[in-house]
């Protein structure tokens, strides 16, 4: 079969057998079926604080009051807090009402935090998201919380093994960040982050697989998250609230988007529905998004020798401009979400909550000419570059009952399952080893991630004359199955053919040399039982001061058991002033993504080896497993409200982590590759081949602050309301002990860590980042002005590569505006733009951009991008 051009329009992918997969989705479902008791009373939620008459310390989330902590009684979310609930009674005609607003909501009821505790959370609301002009929650809260980063080019920078962006909170590994939503665990992406980068060796959660339509706020848990939500919280919590029916209405919006350069048009729609459910406080929200992003490239003219003597006329005609590899790729996302709840009986309070998103992402890789050793012109006359496509399917679906016992104790069962499915394949490429009869379209694998949560969580108030409030103790247990999946490609994506001699005379290389497929060995199915144990106690010494003790007890089937706990405190000096400080532990197992995933992927002239911690040439290399790593933390701050229009809040923090979790050097170099040529692993002396693992790699401590001030400008009424925001965070993570290099490194001239790894924990992610903001309103109109600062980060494209040929990309400031006018009934029109002035960030050396074929002409980690400037311009209806 003939191909003509680098870039052919359509070319269907052959798919593969997918790989057989066996969930246990019963497992535990009887959770849900635990004793039921006769309810005392239900009711409903807004913040405060530990002092009734104390003021947020954000601002107030939406409409939707659902779930929000208060001082009240304990009530499940979605009732109306002093409102007569209509659920329960205890005696003929009495009805149970939540008036208590010295008490707070039970923690077993809790989807959202307390926001004036001894535990800071930062909220942003669904409006902050949406004046962001972003279509996903990854890049809205890049821009509005100065803890978060998020690279653009995927965690892996220019060699990412996932299109998607990731959560990167107080610069520490993206796997040390909880993501929850309502409240529940989140499960975990199966694309992880395996090439070079920033987040190098995670797999987090994909967070941009919940509708913006579907939340009504976002909290940022910095402090005490080990003991509130999972002692895998070591760098904080991220939880997604979303909304719950609080009232019959919903919104709908369009958007275009792109870029100043005249390509990454997106079309992207959302919306939601919310309604009540009957006269007892149940309600529920369902929400979607579509998305269709088309590419950018932001790629310089390729420096390869692509064409032979024979292809003058087709030098001419397509010349040197064909690299597609840096920049957005084209993608089609459609997401669904929705959250209930609903009184079942008198005794019963029912919730269910879910979210199904599926997404489609075609990325270019390298190209190769027709000149290309590995090009066989029987086919790729002109050359090629080959596509890879990403289908992912995402699902979570949790639910369960909750009521309070004749003794006041709060009971929520609960159950969880989570599971992503990612096919991987490969267009528009081939297997030089097989000759004119190699595929063109592979099916390279499919990897699979899942999780299953099955659980219940207690609560109780206690009363005493020696305390000046009830003290509440809370405490659960909890199951978790986690799974992973590594199914095998098509024969020919990993296989080696016939064919061993290629056209320029040496061997070419084995397998889909875009993107190879896993090979047999390289598949599996792994799992992990885990079993949680938690118990809390928060209790208020005087009227003003609080204390907060938790403890976790966490057993993992396959690294034994892990103790944490937390303690923490706050005092209300007055109304205005209030200081606290935390102290946590936390522990956090490595995926099973990252003990296990074991592939191959390509670049220009050379081969990366991502090895699982079981393979036999990492055991060769030193690897010895990877153990979990253990925190302790460390916080002190304040808020302050000076004045009722002047709001302060400062934090400074200490983060200690043993034994990170982290990929090693990239092994390479003329002694490697003999060695490994010597084991028969390569075929090849001369291969030039990049190996690693992951492993523990040593120590570290994070010192850094966060700061915000607020203000309200004392402007008249007639003019509007005008409110200023500073937002800072520093952050400066160091080494304070590297582990042994393995002997057998050591002979062969490797650093275990060298200064590129060094460089993807330390200084990939900017050290501070600052923004100030004006947010102006009047009537229908609204103008919102932000100016974004990051600090200056480092690059370095490969393993071995000398310092001079690093490239400092100078601190990033850019500009951010939106103008919102209302129009008609419930009409709303929006213009923006990021980046307003056009900014880019440093270009590479020259020598990088001559090693990677002309591909990188901007670091594709630059914190604040390289795509230059972006607009857009919104349509939205609330009804």
């Amino acid at each position: 079969m003939m191909r003509s051009g680098f870039f052919p329009r359509n070319a269907a992918a052959a798919r593969g057998p997918v790989a057989v997969y066996s969930d246990h989705a019963i497992t535990l479902m009887a959770a849900l079926l635990l004793s039921v008791a006769p309810v005392k009373g239900f009711g409903a939620t807004t913040e405060a604080g530990p002092d009734a008459s104390s003021k947020p310390t954000s601002k107030t989330p939406s409409k939707s009051t659902a779930g929000k902590a208060v001082r009240g009684v304990a009530v499940p979310p979605g009732k109306t807090a002093g409102a007569s609930s209509g659920l329960a009674h205890v005696g003929a005609g009495e009805e149970i009402v939540a008036t208590g607003a010295a008490d707070r909501i039970s923690p077993a009821f809790r989807v959202a935090t307390l926001t004036n505790s001894t535990v800071r959370v930062a909220v942003v609301t669904a409006a902050q998201l949406l004046q962001t002009g972003q279509t996903n929650v990854i890049s809205a809260l890049q821009m509005t919380s100065p803890e978060i980063n998020a690279p653009p080019g995927g965690g892996g920078g220019a060699y990412s093994t996932t299109p998607t962006q990731t959560v990167i909170l107080r610069n520490l590994n993206a796997d040390e960040t909880l993501v929850l939503v309502n409240g529940v665990r989140r499960h975990i992406s199966a694309l992880g982050n395996w090439g070079d980068g920033p987040a190098e060796g995670t797999e987090p959660a994909d967070l941009s697989l919940i509708p913006l339509s579907a939340i009504d706020h976002v909290e940022i848990i910095t402090e005490g998250a080990t003991a509130l939500y999972g002692q895998d919280a070591l760098g904080g919590a991220v939880n997604i609230v979303l909304k719950s029916g609080a009232r019959n209405g919903g919104t709908a919006n369009l958007m275009n988007s792109g870029y100043y350069r005249g390509d990454g048009q997106a079309i992207e729609g959302y919306g939601d529905i919310e309604r009540t459910i009957g006269h007892r406080g149940g309600g529920i929200d369902i929400a979607w998004q579509v998305l269709n992003q088309l590419p950018t490239h932001r790629d310089g003219l390729n420096t390869a020798t692509l064409y032979g003597p024979q292809d003058a006329a087709l030098q001419q005609k397509v010349g040197q401009d064909v690299n597609r590899v840096e920049g957005l790729s084209k993608s089609l996302a459609e997401v669904f979400s929705f959250n209930g709840h609903v009184p079942v009986t008198d005794r019963v309070d029912a919730y269910l909550t879910g979210t199904l998103g599926h997404r489609t992402t075609d990325r270019v890789g390298f190209p190769r000419g027709p000149a290309n050793n590995n090009n066989v012109r029987a086919i790729y006359p002109n050359g090629f570059a080959p596509i890879e496509t990403f289908d992912e399917l995402d699902f979570q679906v949790n639910g369960g009952l909750r009521g309070v016992l004749p003794l006041g104790v709060s009971w929520n069962t609960y159950s969880s399952f989570g599971r992503e499915q990612v096919n991987e394949d490969v267009e528009n490429d081939l297997n030089p080893t097989f000759g004119a009869q190699s595929q063109t379209n592979f099916h390279q694998g499919t990897i699979v991630a899942s999780e299953l949560i099955g659980g219940a969580k207690f609560s109780k108030e206690f009363r005493s004359a020696a305390l000046p409030k009830p003290a509440v103790l809370d405490f659960g247990l909890e199951y978790r199955h986690d799974t992973y999946q590594l199914g095998q490609g098509d024969y020919q994506s990993w296989a080696t053919g016939p064919v061993l001699i290629g056209q320029t005379g040496v061997q070419p290389s084995s397998g889909a040399v875009g993107y190879a497929g896993f090979e047999p060995v390289n598949a599996g199915n792994w799992s992990r039982d885990i079993f949680d144990g938690h118990v809390g106690l928060d209790i208020f010494v005087t009227k003003k001061w609080e204390w907060t003790i938790g403890g976790r007890a966490v057993s993992y089937s396959d690294l034994g058991a892990a103790p944490t706990g937390s303690i923490g405190t706050r005092y209300n000096f007055s109304r205005r002033f209030a200081l606290r400080a935390n102290v946590n532990t936390g522990y956090r197992a490595p995926t099973l993504g990252a003990v296990h995933y074991n592939a191959t992927s390509t670049g220009p002239g050379e081969v990366t080896e991502n090895l699982s911690d079981f393979d036999p040439t990492a055991r060769l290399l030193g690897a010895t497993g990877v153990k979990g790593e253990s925190s302790r933390s460390y916080n002190i701050g304040f808020d302050w409200t000076p004045l009722d229009s002047l709001h302060l809040s400062l934090d400074g923090y200490r983060i200690d982590i043993n034994d990170r979790i982290e990929s090693t050097t990239e092994f390479s170099g003329p002694l490697m590759n003999q060695f490994l040529y010597s084991q028969g692993i390569t075929s090849s002396p001369t291969d030039k081949i990049y190996v690693t693992y992951m492993t523990n790699i040593g120590n570290t401590t994070t010192n850094g602050f966060t700061g915000k001030i607020s203000y309200q400008f004392p402007v008249d009424p007639s003019w509007g309301k005008l409110v200023g925001t500073v937002m800072a965070n520093a952050a400066d993570t160091e080494v304070t002990h590297y582990a042994s290099t393995p002997a057998i490194l050591g002979q062969l001239g490797q650093t275990y860590f060298d200064s590129l790894s060094r460089n993807n924990l330390l200084r990939a992610s900017p050290k501070n980042k600052e923004s100030f903001a004006l947010d102006w309103s009047r009537g229908r109109y609204s103008v919102y002005v932000q100016e974004q600062r990051y600090a200056g980060v480092e690059w370095i494209n490969y393993s071995g590569d000398p310092a001079s040929t690093w490239t400092h990309i100078r601190p990033q400031v850019q500009t951010n505006v939106e103008f919102s006018a209302r129009v008609g009934r419930g009409f709303t029109l929006t213009v923006g733009a990021n980046n307003l002035f056009n900014k880019y960030p440093t270009h590479v050396k020259r020598s990088t951009v001559a090693e990677t074929q002309g591909t990188i002409a901007y670091p594709m980690t630059a914190p604040g991008g390289y795509e230059g400037g972006y607009y857009y311009a919104r349509v939205g209806y609330v009804f």
